[in-house]
This record gives structure tokens, sequence and C-alpha cells, in this order.
């Protein structure tokens, strides 16, 4: 399917769609279980980042990529010279991919009923923190890529 969509649309523009489906999400009122759909659009939008930014670089690599999974395609980009200073980062302990791991632990795990407060619910704060890190992130790794 995915591949049958990347044949009518590009991977930058397929980046971008997921971004704003991540967006509209976010200006929903009532964000009770739109969370989930939050972070797997902020993942397929991070996957075709790592596409387009493949068709790019152009390395040997450029096929067998699709086949991978999100953490594994960043990781094979962060072995590009050119921008491995900034993926590098990103796929480490502060991360956005990172994140995203803990924040999907964060919605599958057992709400604590005697717990008074807790600071480990995804709230819409961090969402928005992780879209505009993400929205800061691509832009310098495209203007990187456009400038090498």
């Amino acid at each position: 399917m995915e591949r049958a969509i990347k044949e009518i649309v590009s991977s930058a523009e397929l980046t971008n769609l997921y971004e704003d489906i991540a967006k509209n999400l976010l200006a929903k009122e009532s964000l009770q279980y739109q969370q989930h759909l939050f972070l797997i659009s902020i993942e397929k939008s991070l996957s075709f980042l790592a596409d387009e930014i493949l068709e790019k670089v152009d390395t040997e690599q450029n096929t067998s990529i699709n086949k991978l999974s999100l953490i594994e395609k960043w990781k094979t980009l962060a072995t590009v010279d050119s921008i491995q200073n900034l993926v590098l980062p990103e796929i480490g302990h502060q991360g956005i991919l990172s994140q995203i791991e803990a924040y999907y632990s964060m919605l599958n795990a057992p709400i604590k009923d005697n717990v008074i407060s807790s600071d480990s619910s995804l709230d819409l704060k961090k969402m928005n923190m992780l879209l505009h890190k993400l929205y800061r992130w691509k832009d310098l790794l495209r203007k990187t890529l456009d400038e090498c």
C-alpha cells in the first residue's frame, strides 16, 4: 500500500501530510482517544522523512531501507556523514524517537488510581512539544541537505 502511495506522491509531501494530520488531531477539543493516532502520524511522518532524505543522499542502501523499521531507518541514515551530527542526537536517549517510545509506554501503562497526581501522563503540552521538535528537526535536515 505504501509503495503504491509513494508512486503517486513524493515522500516529502507524505511527510508534510502526516505532520498536518498530527497538527489537526491536536486542534481537536478532546484528545481522549486520539493520542495513539497522533503518535502513529508522527511515526509515519518520520518514516517518510527518512525515505525523503535517503532519496537526496542516494546511498547504496536505497531499496533495502524501505523494509526496515522506523528506528532502523534512522540508524542507517546516521551513518551518512553530512547529516550524522543531526541524526545521532535524535535517535539517542533524549531524542524524538526515544520520546515517541516513552509516550507509547505511558499510554499503554495501567492507570494507577491510588496516585493523586502524576507527571507521567501524555498531555497536550507534551504532544505540542513533540510536534514542534519534529518541525524544527525536519527543517534543519532539509536545509542541510539542500545546502550540501
